[in-house]
Order: C-alpha cells, then structure tokens, then sequence
C-alpha cells in the first residue's frame, strides 16, 4: 500500500487529491484533448461526442459506483451517470488547454463535483448535522492537544457523555457530510454539496490559490502521519488508491459500516486540525 506522506506529494500539482483506481485503470491518450480542444467555441459534432463519452465510460461508472453508496438514501445509479455525462461535455465546453492543465484533470473534477452534488440533492440534511459535526471536530482536536496524540473512541465519547454504541451512531448520522475530496474538505461548510462539492474552476485558479492549496497538502499529510495506522490505511484505500468502502472492509477484515465510521472519524480529526491551523 502506498505511503499517505508519497500520495500527497504526488498529487500536489494536480491541485485535486484525485485517487487511483485498484480495477481497470483509465487510460487517457491524445483522443479526449483532442476531442475537447474541438469543442471549444464550436459546435459539437455528434462523432465527437461518442469518441469522448466511450473513453471515459469506465471513468463514469467508476465514479458513480464509487460514491452512490455512500449516503443512506438510494440514488439512481443511470441518472447520475446521465448527469456525469453531461458534467464532461460541459467540461469540454469550457476546457482551455492554454492554462495547461491536463483535460483529464479537469474532467475528473467536474464529474465527480457533478455526481456528488447530486447526491446532495437527493439527502438534504439539516443545519443540526451541522452544528453536531462541529461540535465533534472540536471535541477531537481539544483532546489531541490535551492528550498530545490522538484521542481513542473511548475517550471521545467519554468526553461527549454518550456510550461508545451512541458514538458510533453520530458517526453513521455524519457520515454524508463528510464525503468530499480531501483537498476540499475547508470548503462547503454550511450546506452538504455548497462550496465543498461544487468544482472550483481549476482554468481560473490564480497562484495565489496554487500556493494555499499547496500547503494544505502539507498540513494534511503531516496531520494523516499522527493518526493511528488504520485511520490512515483507510484514508490511503478510499482518496488515493480509489477503493469502494466494500472493498476497504474485505481487506481490511472488518464491516463496511465500521470502515465508513473510522473514515468519518479521521476526516473530521483532519477538518479539526486543519481549522485550527487556518486560525494560528
């Protein structure tokens, strides 16, 4: 498994944590950067069209059945997939190759923006989820400066007043707005799919925000680095290696149920940590 401390540092310049599937890879040629440079305002011709779709289909799917099971509502695995369809020729619409970043790059954040958002929409959720998940980010980085590490379950909830079963059940009820790209994980604060999972315009980002984003890189991976080692095997699987919770859990011999825990848990610690950081 790759080292969380090496996964950051490659992905830095792409600006988007993006992860790498485990099953079939998607290998993207000259076709898609050529397809989208002749989008641009232009018409869109039905040939080229197909040439995009069929090349990142497997891309499509990857994503839409990667995120999908995420929430406890159902979603309709062929509307997200219409609606990621639509998210890449939009993205070829407004791709500008002159900025120099790689169309995949651009099309992978706007199709997982796409799906996530939609997803939102089909399980609005109350400010009271909100102010919850700020009140347990706050709990878990008050302990780790009093403790000096990072607080165990127990200790957690001993602070919170609940039993560790109620814990695990915040948990599970937090569990929906936790699930957004790592380097986005600052954005969207008050609405699930706000500015959190809707896609920044990477075409627009000034170095200004190349920097910041940069050295949220660095703090994240020097905060993953403190976290016990199934937190970060967990983070490691799902945001870079690009597995499904299903598939974290059978490698790592445990539930799904308690995977999507651990991951909530470790996402909120690095929002807490990362919160405070931005205050220093």
């Amino acid at each position: 498994m790759a080292d969380p401390a090496t996964e950051f540092e490659e992905h830095d310049d792409l600006m988007a944590a993006e992860p790498r599937t485990s099953e079939a890879p998607v290998t993207v040629d000259v076709l898609p950067f050529r397809a989208a440079r002749a989008y641009q305002k232009v018409s869109l011709t039905e040939s080229a069209e197909e040439d995009l779709m069929a090349q990142y289909a497997p891309l499509i799917n990857q994503l839409v059945h990667r995120f999908a099971p995420l929430v406890r509502v159902v979603v309709d695995v062929d509307d997200l997939r219409s609606i990621a369809c639509m998210a890449l020729l939009q993205a070829a619409h407004s791709f500008d190759p002159q900025q120099g970043v790689p169309f995949e790059v651009y099309a992978r954040m706007r199709l997982r923006g796409a799906i996530l958002d939609e997803i939102r929409k089909a399980q609005p959720l109350s400010r009271t989820v909100y102010s919850r998940r700020r009140e347990l980010e706050k709990t878990i980085e008050t302990l780790r400066v009093e403790l000096n590490r990072q607080p165990t379950e127990d200790e957690i909830a001993g602070r919170l007043g609940v039993t560790k079963n109620s814990y695990h059940i915040l948990l599970d009820d937090l569990r929906p707005v936790i699930f957004v790209p790592i380097h986005q994980m600052m954005e969207g604060d008050e609405e699930f799919g706000a500015a959190g999972h809707m896609v920044e315009d990477i075409n627009q980002m000034d170095p200004a925000d190349q920097t910041g984003t940069r050295e949220m890189h660095v703090l994240i991976r020097e905060r993953i680095q403190q976290l016990p080692k199934q937190h970060q095997k967990v983070l490691t699987l799902f945001y870079y290696e690009g597995l499904r919770m299903k598939d974290i859990a059978e490698l790592l011999g445990v539930s799904e149920s308690r995977i999507c825990q651990i991951n909530t848990e470790a996402v909120l610690s690095l929002r807490s940590y990362l919160r405070k950081k931005e205050k220093v």
